[in-house]
């Protein structure tokens, strides 16, 4: 039975070995909620097995510029809010203050004389105006419900600009598009990011740390030795001196 993309995706981080050249040796290592960020001796291998492009990428050491856990957040959905619920208030006070049905004319259509057609007419009138006031009334109804669809309207907003509030780890590339993880469920973001970027950071090689230990040990060790023979000679110079005189 053939293994679900996901997993066969998830294995890729755990076999980083697999993916390393000849001398890459891996030095640390990110488990985030949804990702793995791994950095080896000359790359960083980030793991994006759930995302719905790419599902791995690398970057040269070099080429890796700050790491940060930043709060991303989608102000437009805010200032759509405020508009909206601003929207909402003004026509709800305007419903509130305006009676549109009253605008509609109430006349006195009885007729004072028996004219043919007069009865015909006050008819047609009076069907116009009561099409006139029910049209108010609509009107004064749909402000009273815009008012409130507004404010539902706002709420969304609202709702939506709080789920787009969300942390999320950044490595800036230089060069390339930067590398944007989700950090949701992380305690101590900021301290992960400098642990990270610590890591990613060139420093002094095994070898390099090896060979400065071993001059600064013979050195001392010279030292030792000088300073022993002249203990074990104490009148030496004194004694050459004489000679010379």
């Amino acid at each position: 039975m053939a293994e679900p993309p996901t997993e066969r995706d998830d294995r890729w981080s755990d076999n980083v070995d697999q993916l390393c050249a000849d001398g890459e040796t891996v030095e640390r290592r990110v488990d985030l909620e949804r990702a793995a960020v791994v950095v080896t001796s000359h790359r960083v291998l980030v793991f994006t097995p759930s995302a719905s492009g790419r599902n791995f990428r690398e970057v040269e050491r070099p080429n890796v510029g700050t790491v940060t856990v930043e709060t991303d957040q989608r102000l437009r959905q805010l200032c759509w809010a405020l508009v909206a619920a601003a929207a909402g208030i003004a026509l709800v006070e305007t419903a509130r203050a305006v009676d549109f049905a009253g605008f509609a004319p109430d006349p006195d259509l009885e007729p004072t004389a028996a004219l043919p057609g007069v009865e015909v007419i006050t008819n047609a009138v009076e069907t116009v105006l009561s099409a006139i006031e029910t049209a108010l009334l609509v009107l004064d109804w749909a402000v009273l419900t815009g008012g409130v669809a507004a404010f539902i309207l706002a709420v969304g907003f609202v709702v939506r600009y709080v789920r787009s509030r969300s942390r999320r780890l950044r490595i800036r590339v230089n060069g390339g598009s930067d590398v944007e993880l989700s950090a949701a469920g992380i305690d101590r973001g900021a301290d992960l990011a400098a642990d990270l970027e610590t890591a990613i950071r060139p420093g002094p090689t095994p070898e390099a740390t090896d060979a400065t230990a071993g001059a600064s040990q013979r050195s001392g060790n010279e030292r030792s030795d000088d300073d022993r023979a002249r203990n074990d000679r104490p009148g030496s110079e004194w004694l050459g001196d004489e000679e010379s005189g």
